[in-house]
């Protein structure tokens, strides 16, 4: 994306740029977002190795996770650590 370029807003209708990828890679991952906003960014890890990269080791993190964990985690963790993760991912963000 030139410097001239602007990103389309998420749940946009344009390609996806790689901040955007990544900052939603584990909505897409839960797939916790919509058809389109998925297609978006499987296109966009299509067109992108570095982005694909992560997507493989955060993928194959989450299923070692899964075999190894055999109870659910309380809910009340679960929106715990998406809040923490929302508030690491805006410093990042900001220092960035």
């Amino acid at each position: 994306m030139s410097q001239g370029e602007q990103r389309p807003p998420e749940g946009g209708h344009g390609p996806v740029d790689c901040s955007e990828a990544l900052s939603r890679l584990f909505d897409f991952l839960d797939a916790e977002i919509d058809e389109l906003d998925g297609d978006r960014i499987r296109q966009h890890l299509a067109d992108c190795e570095p982005c694909l990269s992560e997507y493989d080791v955060e993928d194959h993190l989450k299923k070692l996770v899964r075999r190894s964990c055999h109870e659910a985690a309380p809910a009340e963790l679960h929106l715990r650590i998406r809040q923490q993760l929302t508030v690491l991912q805006i410093q990042v963000d900001e220092r960035g």
